[in-house]
């Protein structure tokens, strides 16, 4: 098996972020190998996981999907270099670094 690359990039402080949507609180983090969670019991007691894209990932309950319509993901190693330093290009907010192993 071939060794990993660790590159540096930046992404949007919110893809990691706690977010509090119809009265339940959803950590959206897709860094570090962790997928959302919400405190809901449809997420809690749903299925332990679902076919998303081929992959078999934990359940997105309807807390998540909501906080995933109105919540920023920008990333650069997706979307391209920031014109402005620390600043998303996408919503305005911060930037926080993140290292991805490729």
């Amino acid at each position: 098996m071939p060794d990993f690359t660790i590159e540096n990039h930046v992404q949007c402080a919110g893809m990691s972020a706690v977010f509090h949507e119809g009265g339940y609180e959803q950590t959206d983090v897709f860094y570090e190998n962790r997928w959302p969670a919400c405190t809901c019991a449809a997420y809690k007691f749903g299925k332990r996981t679902i076919n998303f894209g081929g992959r078999m990932v934990p359940p997105f309950c309807k807390h998540i999907q909501a906080v995933h319509k109105t919540a920023c993901q920008y990333h650069s190693m997706i979307d391209g270099a920031p014109e402005v330093e620390d600043v998303c290009p996408k919503c305005g907010g911060p930037l926080e670094a993140v290292r991805v192993a490729v």
